[in-house]
């Protein structure tokens, strides 16, 4: 029997937080749903498909673990018409960070932005794709 250490899975955790959550875009003045997915689904041509916005959740750059807890990178690339990627990026931001919070895959001490949102390059002229890195600290299970 192993003596290891188990912390719960952060990049699960932050996907329970996401699917179904609701956001504001100022860009076309309406709320959207976010749909969070852990593979970008894409169509025979390899091109994403709809609805949008997409919330790729993904493990980033190593994290660190302590005697106590760990701290997970946690990267958030979220995939929509026009500017409305990054006003849901941001306002997923806004709605993750935080401390104490409970999510069916486990307890997290605190979620804290560590990249924030911004627009990258994606070659279509009809999605865009912003991306940011939070930092999700775990104590064991």
């Amino acid at each position: 029997m192993s003596d290891g250490l188990v912390f719960p899975d952060a990049r699960s955790a932050v996907w329970d937080l996401l699917s179904g959550s609701v956001h504001f875009d100022p860009f076309t003045d309406s709320t959207v749903t976010v749909r969070p997915v852990t593979t970008l689904p894409v169509d025979a041509h390899g091109l994403l498909e709809e609805p949008f916005p997409l919330a790729h959740v993904r493990s980033a750059a190593p994290g660190t673990q302590g005697y106590v807890d760990r701290v997970d990178r946690v990267a958030i690339d979220v995939y929509a018409p026009l500017e409305t990627a990054l006003n849901v990026l941001e306002s997923i931001s806004t709605y993750l960070t935080g401390r104490s919070i409970d999510t069916p895959s486990g307890y997290l001490d605190a979620i804290e932005p560590d990249e924030l949102p911004v627009d990258v390059p994606y070659p279509s002229e009809h999605v865009r794709q912003a991306t940011a890195t939070f930092l999700v600290t775990t104590r064991p299970l």
